[in-house]
């Protein structure tokens, strides 16, 4: 990734912290609730990081939950870890076995993964946003995005499909936040705090099922990424 890249997700992550401790200061913030039809937590191609990625942003997810309050989803988690590529459709409650969309999706995901490359994401700081905590994703070289135009030409773009940022929400606002200044100088001071790299060398389509207060993945498909990096004629390394 350029440098004119990364400060432009600099500047998109620091707008975005500003909208949403304006948000939570004012109590304003949104708030999950249960999965309902036509809500949010609906069909999506995923991709999980690593094992000692993963470890580590369940760690951060634990820390901000101590600060915001128990009631708030614990995303982060090591279960539940998961950075969106491409949201597919509003929470259904039943989908058939049969589905048509699905069968859509599930065919369309092979065609993409084998024309993708692994993926290789830097997290590096938090920010703030109205829905949540975010682990702010940098994208080591173009396979992130190569991945996200590959799979909506082989499934179809959708109101969903545009995204400007890479992250991994690490907790979920579901309620009141008990201190709500304190969550905010908690999270300004962990801006630039490095979580470390992951290589991503699977994709996934998982759906959502509530257990407990907290969505969990279902995963319906899980597809390598398949195509070989290409050789860099400079000898440089990538990123």
């Amino acid at each position: 990734m350029t440098a004119s890249i990364t400060s432009t997700y600099d500047l998109k992550f620091d707008a975005l912290f500003t909208r949403g401790s304006k948000e939570v200061l004012a109590g304003t913030h949104h708030r999950d609730g249960a999965l309902v039809d036509g809500g949010r937590w609906g069909i999506s191609v995923v991709l999980r990081p690593d094992p000692a990625t993963a470890a580590r942003l369940a760690e951060v997810a634990a820390e901000a939950q101590a600060v915001a309050g128990t009631d708030h989803w614990l995303t982060g988690s090591v279960a539940t870890s998961h950075v969106t590529v491409l949201p597919l459709e509003p929470y259904r409650h039943h989908v058939p076995d049969d589905d048509p969309q699905v069968a859509r999706y599930t065919a369309g995901l092979p065609a993409a993964a084998a024309r993708s490359q692994p993926v290789r994401l830097r997290f590096g700081g938090l920010t703030l946003s109205p829905v949540g905590i975010l682990a702010c994703a940098y994208p080591v070289d173009d396979a992130a995005d190569m991945l996200a135009t590959n799979l909506k030409d082989s499934i179809g773009r959708n109101r969903f499909s545009d995204r400007d940022i890479w992250y991994a929400t690490v907790l979920h606002f579901a309620g009141p936040i008990e201190r709500p200044q304190a969550l905010i100088d908690w999270v300004a001071a962990r801006r630039t705090l490095a979580l470390g790299q992951t290589r991503i060398d699977e994709v996934d389509l998982v759906g959502w099922r509530s257990a407990g207060s907290l969505p969990q993945p279902v995963p319906l498909v899980s597809v390598p990424l398949a195509r070989a990096p290409q050789a860099n004629p400079s000898g440089d390394p990538a990123g």
